[in-house]
């Protein structure tokens, strides 16, 4: 994928931000799968779901965005290497969401890996969240509570194991 942060293109943003969600969505499809505890599996279901409608509100959202975006630099091309860092650090990473499956030992493991992956996606969102004009910084906020959300459940979920 070629993009410049530096000269920023919405659909370049919005591109990353469905990849994430996909690889997210393919994760908690196929470790439902291999989860033991019916309360994961279903809450695993649903934060597939989840992750399917954020796809959907990313497409709406390019619209939106602010595409004269100029970062605060103190060198030519922080602000890329900055965000392409956050990308390539993500969690889930679409093409590695098998080797994370092959090391699941537990329905703990799955756990923490979501929380991760929740946790990686707000940071991103609350970058992306400066890129875009105030109806789009709307739509981020909310989606960042629901990634907020989705935390306190797994979190929950893992309190009770």
């Amino acid at each position: 994928m070629g993009w410049s942060i530096t000269r920023f293109r919405g659909e370049e943003i919005i591109e990353i931000a469905v990849q994430m969600e996909e690889a997210g969505k393919m994760f908690y499809e196929k470790a439902s799968q291999i989860a033991g505890d019916d309360k994961l599996k279903e809450m695993l279901s649903y934060l597939a779901q989840e992750e399917a409608k954020h796809i959907q509100d990313f497409s709406k959202l390019g619209e939106k965005l602010d595409y004269n975006f100029l970062p605060g630099e103190t060198y030519p091309g922080e602000y890329e290497d900055y965000v392409r860092s956050l990308v390539t650090s993500h969690v889930f990473n679409i093409n590695q969401v098998e080797d994370l499956l092959k090391d699941i030992k537990s329905d703990k493991d799955i756990i923490r890996l979501a929380v991760g992956f929740e946790k990686d996606t707000i940071v991103f969102f609350h970058e992306f969240k400066n890129m875009g004009n105030q109806a789009a910084q709307g739509v981020i906020e909310d989606l960042i509570r629901e990634e907020r959300g989705h935390i306190k459940k797994l979190s929950a979920i893992l309190n009770n194991m």
